[in-house]
């Protein structure tokens, strides 16, 4: 069975000319061995600990975000927010009485139409 186009390990060959090879992934020797623990340490993922996981598990950022962007809201003086709330109410109350009314009137004349 040949495996044409495919490395040893079964993956794809490469490209057959490198002079449009990416910089990023070229390959040089490395000759000291703190560069080689440096390179290693790049190279290897490492795992988080404890705290870390439980940081992120708890994600603590958002609620640091949070708060640092409510202390920048500039919140309503007590006299503006109460004329928003008995505004409210009052939109409120003048909707349901409108909608009340309405479905008053259509439910006599559906009866009307019923009977």
């Amino acid at each position: 069975m040949a495996m044409r186009g495919r490395t040893m390990r079964g993956g794809p060959a490469g490209r057959a000319s490198t002079t449009d090879a990416d910089p990023a992934r070229v390959v040089t020797s490395v000759t000291s061995s703190k560069a080689i623990r440096q390179a290693t340490a790049a190279a290897s993922p490492t795992r988080p600990g404890r705290v870390r996981l439980l940081t992120e598990r708890l994600n603590i950022d958002f609620f640091r975000d949070a708060f640092a962007e409510l202390r920048k809201v500039t919140w309503p003086s007590r006299e503006q927010a109460t004329n928003l709330t008995v505004l409210v109410i009052g939109v409120s109350l003048a909707t349901g009485l409108a909608l009340g009314a309405l479905d008053y009137v259509f439910e006599k004349l559906f009866g009307l139409f019923l009977s």
